[in-house]
């Protein structure tokens, strides 16, 4: 199909009309009508360049993004019509006008830009700036029992264009801050294109590699995970991986019983007194984003970068002040169970009995068993033993097993422990009857019981 063809055929598809200005080729009849099609043998040199423009304009295609008025404000290499955010950018263009130049944009959030598509925005914070009721020093104290003591604590979180995983998803910003002995360091990497994420990837691995501790808030399953695979993606070198000390876990543990959730707003709200206003939820960022990269003021970007910082500072002190919790669960509602089980996996015995003794009267089942249990650790066995004879009349198997090995083992009191045994079923009770049997009546056979 030669040019003419193609051209005929690209006006019918957009019902273009021909100008009635146009030349009419030679040999052909009378002049066309200004409502009617375009006629075979028309050629591009009939149309006017501006009438052929337009159509072509109309198609949405690359013609008009070389020529529309945002062509001037698109930075090299970009190419707004590809990518998974193309028709977006389409529509928003219609809805919006012009995206931001990522120059201009760095001018209007006080940051730099650092690499092709890459914003930097770094501000530094003094030590006695409050962040709710506790001040930003916080940060400098130790996290022990939750991780050991670093040298350099760094708090990580990331703002995504989804939370669905897989290659689609990808961090268009990043934020880090980090607690030094004059004030607490914020960066925010912000990308403005597809084409910073390597080098926006590249400055993340290159803080997490002077660092000795990393905090986040869900990191280990969603922030980290995907860093990395990004990362593999653009082939760069593996993405350094400090310990990592992931704050969600340790705060379910202690207040998933008393919390009606453990959101990192929540978290904040009763640990650090911080109520967030003005606040643009999480969940808007990827829409904001999107409709920065398709043409909408970049308001709602600057509130992302304020979002994003709240939460990098709270990172930095939520970790001392679950360790306050840990130290007095009775005023902040922990769970005294979990509490004594971090205190024991810290070999802090001492403490997790502590704990456990200070808060009787809000232990369960559960958490009397590991009391009496504790207890029995400390060499306490008659207030041990009171416990689980307390648990066994009201049925508990766990401490009738305990009563039935204190009284063979160290008791050696084996009528006693015959008892305990024979309100057991399991195999290993069977197993105890049968010995404790044959030493009470040592060639008589056994006992039916």
């Amino acid at each position: 199909m030669n040019l003419k063809n193609r051209l005929e055929v690209l006006r019918r598809q957009v019902g273009a009309r021909p100008d009635p200005a146009a030349a009419v080729p030679a040999g052909s009849g009378d002049a066309e009508a200004p409502s009617g099609p375009a006629r075979t043998g028309e050629t591009a040199a009939t149309q006017p360049p501006g009438a052929l423009r337009s159509r072509l304009e109309r198609l949405g295609g690359r013609a008009a993004e070389s020529h529309g008025p945002c062509a001037g404000s698109r930075e090299p290499g970009s190419d707004p019509a590809q990518g998974p955010y193309g028709p977006a950018r389409a529509a928003g263009r219609q809805r919006f006008g012009c995206r931001e130049p990522t120059a201009v944009l760095a001018q209007r959030l006080g940051g730099e830009v650092v690499a092709p598509h890459l914003i930097l925005v770094e501000k530094r914070l003094p030590l006695d700036t409050r962040h709710g009721d506790v001040r930003l020093a916080d940060s400098l104290q130790p996290v022990w029992p939750l991780a050991a003591t670093p040298g350099t604590v760094a708090g990580i979180d990331t703002e995504t264009t989804g939370l669905a995983g897989g290659t689609g998803t990808t961090a268009f910003m990043i934020g880090i801050a980090q607690a030094e002995p004059g004030s607490i360091r914020v960066r925010q990497w912000l990308l403005t294109g597809f084409a910073g994420e390597a080098a926006m990837l590249a400055e993340c691995a290159g803080v997490l590699a002077g660092t000795d501790l990393m905090v986040s808030y869900n990191g280990k399953s969603f922030d980290l995970p995907l860093l990395r695979d990004r990362r593999r993606l653009q082939r760069g070198s593996a993405l350094p991986e400090p310990p990592h000390l992931d704050l969600l876990h340790p705060t379910r543990r202690l207040f998933r019983n008393s919390w009606p959730d453990c959101r990192l707003a929540t978290a904040e709200r009763r640990l650090l007194g911080l109520i967030r206003a003005d606040d643009l939820p999480g969940s808007e960022a990827p829409r904001a984003w999107r409709d920065y990269l398709a043409g909408a003021p970049a308001d709602d970007l600057a509130r992302v970068l304020r979002h994003n910082v709240l939460d990098v500072l709270s990172l930095l002190v939520l970790g001392p002040a679950l360790v306050r919790a840990l130290s007095d669960p009775a005023a902040f509602a922990a769970d005294p169970l979990a509490v004594a089980e971090t205190w024991n996996r810290s070999g802090e015995r001492a403490r997790a009995l502590a704990v456990l003794a200070g808060c009787r009267d809000r232990l369960d089942t559960r958490g009397e068993l590991e009391l009496a249990w504790a207890l029995r650790r400390a060499g306490r066995w008659s207030e041990a033993t009171a416990i689980w004879e307390r648990l066994a009349q009201g049925g508990c198997a766990e401490a009738i097993e305990r009563l039935a090995k204190y009284h063979e083992h160290v008791r050696r009191d084996w009528s006693r422990a015959l008892v305990y045994a024979s309100r057991l079923e399991d195999p290993e009770a069977q197993r105890r009857r049968r010995r404790l049997v044959r030493r009470l009546r040592p060639g008589q056979g056994r006992l039916d019981l």
